[in-house]
């Protein structure tokens, strides 16, 4: 037999985890940080990165609106809280083939400090983020569209 959340359980799971440690009021500034990769997705996300980092997005707030208020999760999925997308400078060029969201957590200690959520990336809809060109140059615009984060 499958194991099933109530829709609650993965709110709040997203909320306190996601939201909370990720871009809400604890970790590096209270936001993560986006990097896009070049080839494909690690195994899982705690083994190191793959590929070459083409691009970083900092002070992502996920789940917070900018006047401080939440969007809290539902139906087990929250997004981001910019509607406009984050925005970050190709540092070299190649194309996009995943990537990871990372902040370092305020009061843990070893691998529970570095919270992290890996996912393809691409122009298409049915990629985990999406951003605005998945050919991204040096020193060009890269925006992160949609980073919805849910539990299945």
């Amino acid at each position: 037999m499958a194991l099933k959340y109530s829709t609650d359980l993965k709110n709040y799971i997203i909320n306190q985890g996601v939201v909370k440690q990720l871009a809400g009021t604890m970790g590096t500034g209270g936001t993560a940080s986006f990097k896009i990769y070049t080839g494909s997705q690690p195994v899982d996300a705690d083994t190191a990165p793959s590929g070459t980092l083409l691009c970083t997005i900092s002070d992502i707030g996920w789940g917070t609106t900018g006047d401080g208020g939440t969007i809290g999760a539902t139906s087990g999925t929250v997004g981001l809280a910019n509607a406009d997308g984050y925005s970050g400078t190709g540092a070299t060029g190649g194309t996009a083939g995943w990537g990871r969201f990372e902040t370092i957590g305020t009061g843990f200690t070893g691998s529970a400090a570095t919270h992290r959520i890996d996912g393809d990336v691409g122009t298409a809809g049915t990629c985990v983020f999406v951003i605005n060109s998945a050919v991204i140059a040096a020193g060009g615009n890269v925006s992160l569209l949609t980073a919805p984060v849910s539990m299945a």
